[in-house]
């Protein structure tokens, strides 16, 4: 059986470099300088620094996806690419963005209310009263216009 090789810092540094600059862990780990991936693996699972700075690696890699989307849209507009292989491949890259550095380029986007002194109906309730409020006052600022013939406002 092989002995395991010892990677050090300085190579896992190279490692998480290559992986923000857009090379797959797939395409790094097959290189001779560069660990497995099982040793990748076993490394994510057991250092949490470096788990997180491969998380890191991973949304820059994102980012260098979402920028070669500007290559390609320029080099639809000089002719060099077919507008449809451009889209292709623009679609390709946003997704592959998005699964990257869902954060900053996924569909899901979520917002936290953060309360305090209220339970969870409660702060609902202020929130739907809030939101009555500010619905009211744009209609009165509309003139107090309605469609439908009907005059009154209903909350629900």
């Amino acid at each position: 059986m092989p002995q395991k090789r010892k990677y050090y810092d300085a190579e896992w540094r190279e490692f998480l470099k290559r992986i923000g600059e857009g090379n797959s862990a797939n395409q790094i780990c097959k290189q001779s300088d560069m660990p497995s991936w099982r040793l990748v693996s076993e490394k994510l699972n057991s250092d949490s620094d470096f788990a997180m700075r491969y998380s890191v690696a991973m949304e820059n890699r994102g980012q260098v996806y979402a920028d070669k989307i500007a290559d390609i849209i320029e080099a639809v507009i000089d002719g060099t690419i077919d507008p449809n292989a451009g889209r292709v491949a623009i679609d390709g890259l946003k997704w592959t963005s998005a699964k990257l550095a869902p954060k900053k380029y996924g569909d899901i986007h979520r917002h936290e209310v953060k309360h305090s002194g209220a339970d969870y109906v409660t702060a609902l309730k202020a929130i739907a009263e809030e939101k009555h409020t500010t619905d009211g006052d744009e209609l009165r600022a509309q003139g107090g216009k309605q469609t439908g013939g009907n005059s009154k406002q209903s909350l629900h």
